[in-house]
């Protein structure tokens, strides 16, 4: 009887994994603009894709604000690549640009030492979900996950929870926020979950930060110029904006 039961669970667990997963993600990528994120997972296989149309600007209506950043261009889509795993870090492949400039860099990402509160939850998507809280690269957040989908994942470089992660946000941020709007658990869509991207610059991470915080320093000194003389201004070189603030080769100086 035992083994029957044995067999069954198996075999269930094994049709749930070799089903495709879609959760759609609305990202809070500024106090002003949101975006998506689409996560992808199949046969132990993850990819995320950020989209680059900003779904509603509160000051302008598009995404204009956005690509004025980055001198008129439009913003590219942003993938991660991964793969389930319970090790103590994970490898992620992402892509991005900077100036009109693709890069594809390799992140080892180490796991977030999670807090589990299982009496406070709450519904996403239309899955209960329990609170978790961490420290990601020097930033506080709080994670809410599902047990029903048993997939160590999340958007972007979250995962090391006992089930998906559905909603995540910094605890002192009003951006960099992502919330599960829906969870297809039978999606038919065809995704390549190893893309090449050969037509991308590969870079290490450490690289890839030091150009995206000088294209910043930038943009900062751009905006201190245009303000009128009189009107007092202090911009600091180097801010971060993300919910990563410090990476791990920065406390290895210390």
């Amino acid at each position: 009887m035992k083994n029957t039961i044995l067999l069954i669970v198996l075999l269930v667990s094994s049709f749930a994994f070799s089903q495709q997963i879609h959760v759609r993600y609305l990202k809070v990528l500024s106090p002003f603009t949101t975006t998506q994120e689409d996560l992808y997972i199949k046969n132990n296989q993850v990819l995320s894709i950020q989209d680059s149309v900003i779904v509603q600007n509160k000051l302008t209506g598009d995404w204009t604000m956005a690509v004025n950043l980055d001198n008129g261009r439009k913003p590219s889509k942003e993938y991660f690549v991964s793969d389930l795993n319970n090790n103590t870090e994970k490898h992620f492949f992402f892509t991005s640009s900077i100036e009109g400039r693709e890069f594809f860099i390799y992140d080892k990402v180490p796991n977030i030492n999670w807090v589990i509160d299982e009496k406070q939850t709450k519904k996403i998507a239309g899955y209960t979900c329990y609170k978790a809280t961490g420290v990601f690269r020097g930033t506080n957040i709080t994670a809410y996950f599902n047990k029903d989908l048993p997939y160590s994942a999340g958007p972007f470089k979250f995962y090391g929870l006992p089930g998906l992660i559905l909603e995540i946000r910094p605890d002192n941020m009003d951006h960099e926020i992502w919330k599960a709007e829906s969870v297809d658990t039978d999606d038919q869509s065809k995704i390549v979950y190893k893309p090449q991207f050969l037509n991308k610059d590969k870079i290490s991470l450490k690289e890839y930060v030091a150009a995206k915080e000088e294209r910043m320093n930038k943009i900062f000194a751009k905006v201190t110029n245009s303000i009128p003389s009189g009107m007092k201004a202090q911009v600091k070189n180097n801010q971060r904006f993300t919910v990563e603030q410090k990476y791990e080769w920065e406390y290895e100086s210390y």
